[in-house]
């Protein structure tokens, strides 16, 4: 019957009940399909009183003697859980109805060289094999301890009416051909609009079914028109394009299968008979018996696509309306209803769950412990912001397209499945080939498998993740969330030595990551294997950390359980080189720009095509028709062109259509020729061709009286961006450089494509890729580039204004504590950060780090030694307010180190004396801060600079001075806790520790730099 005569002739029946079979059609091709089958269409029964409770929309009908009723999962939902919440639905609505369907369509798992030859159109029916009911949930189960999936529980078989009714289609089948083809063109000939380009329900051609092997790959675009077909998997031609029934196990899951790999495995763990994917049936079987029927749309792979879906949903109904001219009425109504089913399911599972109801408090009274316990344990585990793989202040930063660098991530993934691989990938190139892009790929693929250890994505000039302090610890803290196993081992090391976070990178990789995982029992692991994804190591700034960390990382091949395997990606310098060099043997490698040019070029190619798609697509809907950009835009030729200029560089790609896409700056049109202009000049650098246009947007139609403005403004702001120690807000950098919001705004507005800038202010502006930062402050580009950057000029800026910032800022009691005596961890943080603001803050951090940066004049130390005799005492206390003692420490010691061979005795006489205060002073200065300008001053030599310069900050309430000798001595530091004599010292490799053994029994560790004590060895 055809829609149009549903909708104007539709009769009504009297009541509900009447209306037997309930059929489930996901999509509104589905329903479509099944509709347009329907051999009368109804009105609403009279006596159907929908409840509010129940939102499924209904179709009614006639299809032979049996009349059925039609429910779709709501537009746009897919998976389990919807399909389930239909069915309860109409289950609830209409309690009578008798038996179901599940009609629509699937992705075909094709093995005609086993016996298995589907193809595109054909319909594969859920039929029990003996060890399931005919559906199973690929996404219910547990790993085993070989790494493989075990399925766990059981769906129900569809109802016996319908395995009668299939068993004697069947039978029909072997002496009479299927009606489906007959049902099709009714369908057509009825429906006319079905046959129509884009609402096509007809065959599609075998010209246009293609089977492609595992390891093929699709290559670009909706078709497979570009695709090797010389790769096609063989099969016998049809010579009928009427479709082919399989009957078998359908699997099911909440996932939309288009990977080959994926499929394959889910193959393994269905078993041999299973023959197609789906989303919903898992949700329906224990719920809504009924039989599954699928129409096959594509075969679940990268070549997946649209075009089959309606043909694919046509066939399903066909079969579904042939089966049902075999259920007789008779046997219907003697069927049990489905809510009466539910119900004796449910009183089943009742009984069961009432006797494991003690055994599951107990349990969930354990596991609520154990949480709790890991949390305590974890928060106890200082974390680098923003070092995961996913963190959110790396949001924009994306995972490589679909179909690009196919054989790159097959090698690695290959890899970390090997079980003979080395521990250890490295993955080197230069700068801007993509590297973290890979490891972000790689690290999100794990995540989803479940094989993600950890990830540490080291980043140049932010505080936490530019150095190791953080590292081992931040992958503990994963590693334990992944394994919650090792969480007693790691609170043990805690709890032995609570300073562990504060100890050498060697003590916390043996007590925080191999020692948990070195006391996993075989049999309490998850995974065989895990994955660490440690990416841009060269952004480290230490090199012996570097070195020292590689050495680590390559101890980890002697884990069984779990195996490790660690992939690290950096730039080929020659600090990482070397740490590789010391490991020889214990790692593979490979040298991302030495991949074939032709590789690089496919990839770097299908990404503008992905990307400027998506600019046109969103240009064009957001302005009027006749600004809209053609629809050869952009012309293939220019697409070469710019796929010539990037290669090796993806960055070169991905800063180019950032600033393509960027409005401010001027439509598509306008930004691609600019920088395909730009390309032809000539210019060697390829960084060159990619940021020159970005900057030139800046100087874009300036008259010359304001194009020296611009230019000043580009070298103080961006260049103090790029030179930050640690990344400032839009306010902050104002406040820093003493100038308007609105200039740093305007400045920023066209360098959206290279920064991240946010749209609150108070948030920090980042790079999106150092190589900018390498392109402003090379020096051959000082003769081409108007707004290079003179790095020591930034520095040198940049230490006279942390200056300013904190002669301005600082003082005495500055978070306004009530009396001396109180400590620091009684100040609440946030009061502490509106007292010390962001630039206040960095300026107390990396003064010194600006100011050592470059040669100083005697004039600049001059104003160093002026703010210190001013100052010093209220820099060491906003030190302690921002628990940055230890940090204030090594930063007068580097500036003590960097006086050392110039002219400046009176400084250098200061900073050494400040260092003795603060090493005597530590532990009071770090808990008391106010403390500094009483016992602090008391308790120091007479004679020292420090306590002379600020002797009239002592409270005269003082009244009783201890007796302390007039000079420093030789002793640097006394350590206390013991309590008998000691009787042996030694001092760690790297002589930041040092251990005592006492008659007392006890040994302790100490820290060499601050004296304070680490805790009992």
């Amino acid at each position: 019957m055809s829609l149009d005569d549903c909708l104007s002739s539709r009769m009504q029946l009297d009541n509900p009940e009447l209306y037997t079979i309930g059929w489930i059609a996901a999509l509104p091709i589905e329903r479509a399909a099944a509709t347009a089958l329907f051999d009368d269409c109804h009105e609403n029964p009279k006596d159907f009183d929908q409840p509010r409770s129940d939102p499924n929309s209904y179709e009614w009908g006639r299809i032979g003697k049996h009349n059925i009723v039609i429910a779709s999962l709501p537009d746009g939902d897919y998976g389990t859980t919807p399909a389930t919440t239909t069915a309860s639905n109409l289950i609830s609505s209409l309690p009578h109805i008798r038996i179901g369907l599940l009609v629509g369509i699937g992705g075909g798992i094709a093995q005609p060289e086993q016996g298995r030859d589907i193809r595109l159109g054909d319909v594969v029916v859920s039929r029990p094999d003996g060890t399931t009911g005919g559906v199973v949930q690929y996404d219910l189960g547990k790993a085993k301890l070989d790494q493989a999936w075990e399925l766990k529980g059981s769906l129900n078989k569809p109802p016996r009416v319908l395995l009668h009714a299939l068993a004697s289609l069947r039978a029909k089948y072997e002496r009479r051909p299927s009606q489906i083809p007959d049902l099709l063109q009714r369908m057509y000939t009825t429906n006319p609009l079905m046959t129509r380009p884009k609402t096509n329900f007809t065959h599609q051609g075998f010209e246009n079914d293609h089977l492609f092997p595992s390891t093929y790959d699709h290559i670009g675009g909706n078709t497979c028109d570009k695709c090797d077909h010389s790769q096609e998997v063989e099969r016998d031609p049809r010579d009928s394009t009427d479709p082919e029934i399989h009957y078998g196990v359908i699997a099911s899951g909440n996932t939309l299968i288009k990977d080959p790999s994926t499929r394959d495995r889910i193959l393994e763990v269905a078993g041999e008979q299973c023959m197609c994917v789906e989303m919903e049936a898992a949700g329906l079987m224990d719920h809504f018996p009924c039989l599954v029927i699928r129409g096959i749309c594509d075969y679940a792979d990268s070549h997946k696509n649209d075009r089959w879906q309606r043909y694919a949903s046509a066939t399903a109904a066909s079969f579904a309306v042939e089966l049902l001219g075999h259920i007789p009425t008779r046997e219907l109504e003697a069927t049990r209803r489905v809510v009466d089913i539910k119900s004796l399911m449910e009183g089943i599972n009742g009984v069961q769950l009432m006797t494991l109801d003690t055994k599951r408090e107990v349990q969930n009274v354990s596991m609520t412990l154990h949480s709790v316990d890991q949390k305590m344990v974890l928060d106890r585990l200082p974390v680098a912001d923003g070092a995961f793989f996913d963190s959110h202040g790396d949001g924009h930063n994306a995972t490589c397209l679909p179909n690009t660098r196919v054989n790159l991530l097959r090698q690695i993934h290959q890899w970390a499945k090997d079980p003979c691989a080395k521990s250890i990938f490295w993955l080197k190139g230069m700068a801007g080939t993509g590297k973290s892009t890979i490891s972000r790929t790689v690290a999100q693929s794990c995540a989803v498998t479940g094989h993600l250890g950890a990830s540490f994505f080291f980043k140049r000039g932010e505080p936490d993740r530019g150095n190791m302090s953080k590292f081992f610890t931040t992958i503990a803290a994963q590693l334990a969330q992944r394994e919650p196993v090792i969480v007693p081992s790691i609170e043990a090391a805690i709890n032995a030595d609570p300073y562990i976070a504060g100890k050498a990178l060697r003590d916390q990789f043996d007590q925080l990551i191999i020692q948990p995982l070195g006391n996993i029992h075989p049999d309490a692991r998850r995974l065989d294997t895990l994955v660490l994804v440690v990416d841009a190591l060269d952004e480290c700034d230490t090199e012996t950390d570097i070195k020292l960390l590689i050495n680590l990382l390559s101890r980890t091949k002697n884990l069984q359980f779990p195996k490790l395997r660690i992939l690290i990606t950096s730039r080929p310098e020659l600090p990482i080189h070397l740490g590789f060099t010391s490991i020889k043997g214990s790692y593979q490698d490979l040298v991302l720009h030495e991949i074939p040019e032709e590789i690089i070029k496919d990839d770097i190619t299908a990404f503008f095509k992905y990307e400027l798609a998506r600019i046109k697509t969103d240009y064009n809907s957001s302005v009027p028709t006749n600004r809209q950009l053609p629809l050869n835009w952009p012309e293939e030729g220019n697409i070469q062109l710019l796929v010539k200029m990037a290669i090796p560089l993806f960055i070169f790609a991905a800063t180019v259509c950032r600033f393509i896409d960027d409005r401010k700056c001027g439509s598509p049109h306008t930004q691609l020729a600019q920088i395909l202009s730009h390309g032809s000049s000539g210019h060697s650098s390829r960084l060159h061709q990619a940021y020159g246009p970005v900057l030139s947007s800046q100087l874009k139609e300036v008259l010359q009286k304001d194009r020296d403005k611009i230019i000043n403004e580009f070298t103080l702001i961006v260049g103090t961006i790029v030179t930050l120690a640690s990344p400032l807000s839009v306010l902050a950098l104002s406040q820093l450089l003493n100038i308007s919001p609105d200039i740093v705004d305007t400045r920023l507005d066209t360098l959206h494509s290279v920064l991240d800038v946010p749209v609150e202010r108070d948030l920090p502006v980042r790079l999106l890729h150092l190589s900018f930062r390498d392109y402003l402050i090379n020096p051959e580009e000082k003769k081409t580039n108007e707004l290079w950057v003179d790095e020591n000029s930034a520095h040198c800026n940049l230490g006279k204004q942390c200056l300013r910032i904190m002669d301005e800022g600082l003082r005495e009691n500055i978070c306004s504590m009530s009396f001396p005596g109180m400590r620091r961890s009684t100040i609440d943080s946030q009061q502490i950060d509106k007292c010390l603001s962001p630039e206040l803050q960095y300026a107390c951090l990396y003064w010194v780090h600006h100011r050592t940066a470059i040669d100083l004049e005697l004039n600049n130390m001059q104003e160093v030694y002026d703010f210190l005799v001013e100052h010093f005492l209220h820099w060491l206390e906003a030190m302690s307010f921002m628990g940055r003692t230890v940090e204030g420490l090594s930063i007068l010691r580097s500036l003590a180190d960097w006086l050392k061979d110039r002219e400046a005795s009176s400084l250098s006489s200061f900073v050494s004396d400040a260092v003795r205060f603060v090493k005597l002073n530590f532990s009071v200065i770090d808990k008391t801060p106010l403390q500094i300008y009483s016992s602090a001053l008391v308790f120091t030599p007479s004679t020292s600079i420090i306590r002379r310069s600020f002797e009239d900050p002592i409270p005269t309430w003082l009244s009783f001075w201890p007796h302390i000798n007039e000079d420093w001595d030789a002793c640097l530091s006394i350590l206390e806790g013991h309590n008998n004599w000691v009787r042996s010292v030694v001092f760690s490799h790297d002589s930041k520790l040092v251990a005592s053994a006492s008659h007392d029994t006890t040994v302790r560790i100490w820290s060499v730099e601050t004296a304070r004590g680490l805790g009992l060895a």
